[in-house]
């Protein structure tokens, strides 16, 4: 179009109301704004052509001719909002400073409140009200510790008798000596069947031999028949106790619960239940099946952990129902040359030590000193897992804990 044209009259149906641009019959473009509109009585809109050199604010209809592309009045919007921009990154930057020094402040009013509290000038209430708060703030870590510990048992630091004496046992299991090890506790039920096959489909691992997708030793699908005796126990019984683990599987069992296996040390310490004797419950085997599942009464299967007598630190099973895994290597020379404080082990061999006995052996095999070892799973070895007292994040004293008498 040549120059400005005036105000034309142009028919614009109605569901074009909203557009912005529209070209014109004869050429050209008209731009118009929806604030400007002149609305006419056959339903149209009166709108203004431009020359091609002629910019329109598309929101407010304002121009700018001879070149320039942005109306004066849009960049003094811009300039604005980067103003604003900048003051409220500012009075953020200026609120910060404010709550850290109100934190501050808040510290040390609380430090000159403790102050007063211990000083001789304090009010004699304020130490009603410390030890209140005290006693809640120990309440907490208590219950905290309580629910770490669940049905675990407490065994103090100190001094433990290890092995058989002269003239007693096998001779892996001396020379009998003493060995100092630091708080711990330990579960007072071996790792059931349905726990630790919770724990193997939640990791997609570490599943027992018998339940393996694709093993042969599955008790569904697998060429072998090793496990299909215990298919009932396995399917049936899920409080009694995990067997066909490794000693691997069961380390990855107790590090998912924040935990570990016990020791060979700290097992034989949990065992005797703060005796000497051959068994937790005396020297006599005639006691044996009052305390433990084996060979005699156990009708060839593990049974529901729990249902025969806890030792003297209240922990079921320790003799019978499975063999249980530890942390150490097995070394029948050991003993010879095992540390006084803490034993964990030779650092190197091939199997890893397995105590307690189980359903599948006599009594002889059940001792507390008896030792063993496997490098590989079978029907009968299960774990029980352990944690240091100085591992756990709260060191409160345990309430009902059993401090065994050395």
């Amino acid at each position: 179009m040549d120059g400005l044209t005036p105000r034309r009259r142009i028919f614009i149906p109605p569901p074009a109301l909203f557009l912005r641009k529209a070209i014109l019959t004869g050429g050209g473009e008209i731009y118009y704004h929806i604030p400007d509109r002149d609305l006419v009585s056959n339903g149209g809109l009166t709108v203004t052509a431009l020359p091609a050199n002629t910019s329109r604010c598309p929101h407010c209809g304002k121009t700018a001719a001879g070149g320039y592309k942005l109306p004066a009045h849009l960049l003094i919007s811009v300039l604005l909002l980067g103003l604003a921009l900048f003051f409220w990154v500012t009075g953020r930057n200026r609120l910060a400073d404010a709550v850290n020094q109100a934190r501050l402040t808040s510290d040390q009013k609380a430090g000159g409140v403790i102050a007063y509290i211990w000083s001789p000038e304090a009010d004699k209430a304020c130490g009603g009200c410390l030890a209140s708060a005290g006693k809640f703030v120990e309440e907490k870590k208590t219950a905290a510790l309580r629910e770490k510990t669940k049905d675990m048992a407490y065994l103090s630091a100190g001094e433990y008798q290890i092995g058989s004496p002269e003239g007693a046992g096998d001779p892996d299991e001396h020379p009998r000596h003493k060995v100092y090890l630091d708080a711990f506790y330990i579960d007072k039920y071996e790792a059931s069947t349905a726990d630790y096959m919770k724990f193997a489909a939640a990791a997609n691992a570490n599943y027992p031999e018998w339940a393996k997708p694709g093993g042969q030793f599955n008790i569904d699908t697998g060429s072998k028949s090793y496990y299909r005796h215990l298919s009932s126990v396995f399917k049936n019984c899920g409080g009694c106790p995990i067997v066909g683990v490794t000693a691997k599987d069961a380390r990855a069992y107790c590090a998912a619960k924040n935990k570990r296996l016990p020791t060979e040390a700290e097992w034989e310490a949990a065992a005797r239940g703060g005796t000497d004797s051959i068994f937790s419950f005396g020297d006599d085997p005639a006691a044996t099946a009052e305390y433990a599942w084996y060979e005699a009464d156990s009708g060839g299967e593990p049974h529901l952990a729990g249902r025969k007598k806890p030792n003297g630190a209240g922990i079921y099973d320790m003799h019978g129902n499975v063999w249980e895994w530890t942390a150490d290597l097995y070394d029948k020379e050991y003993y010879r040359e095992s540390p006084r404080l803490n034993p964990a082990g030779p650092v190197s061999g091939s199997d890893n030590v397995i105590r307690g006995g189980s359903w599948a052996f006599d009594a002889d095999s059940l001792r507390s000193a008896n030792r063993a070892g496997s490098d590989k799973s079978n029907d009968d070895i299960g774990l029980r897992c352990a944690v240091s007292e100085a591992a756990l994040s709260e060191t409160a004293a345990a309430p009902g804990a059993v401090d065994i008498v050395r």
